[in-house]
């Protein structure tokens, strides 16, 4: 068996994932692919460095940061999150985000339709 091994600083998602669907993102410098049910959404995010998300508002949102770091600020409260460090925004709760370097992250919402697919 063949083990993938790759840079830290550039991580890429493997091809089964890249695979998946794209999703359509309102923010430049952002590409996601999707695997879904009738109850979630799961999202596979790449972000440029320095791509930030404005204020907002949505369903329960939970993930994980792959590579790369976020700083994200949830009513008010700053936290950095970086590889392996897993975030929560609870449902209705104001929002934004700032990647100051690319940033690969797994996102999950309550919502199956929270992004919508391109392909």
């Amino acid at each position: 068996m063949e083990i993938a091994k790759s840079d830290p600083t550039n991580y890429t998602l493997p091809r089964e994932i890249l695979s998946l669907p794209k999703v359509e993102v309102p923010v430049d410098g952002v590409t996601g692919y999707t695997m879904q049910n009738e109850e979630k959404q799961v999202v596979f995010f790449i972000f440029e460095e320095g791509v930030s998300f404005p204020d907002h508002a949505h369903c329960e949102q939970r993930g994980m940061v792959i590579s790369g770091e976020m700083t994200l600020e949830v009513d008010g409260q700053t936290n950095l999150y970086q590889a392996g460090d897993h975030y929560l925004v609870p449902e209705g709760t104001n929002h934004r985000a700032h990647f100051s370097q690319r940033t690969v992250l797994v996102d999950m919402s309550d919502a199956p339709d929270r992004y919508r697919s391109s392909s």
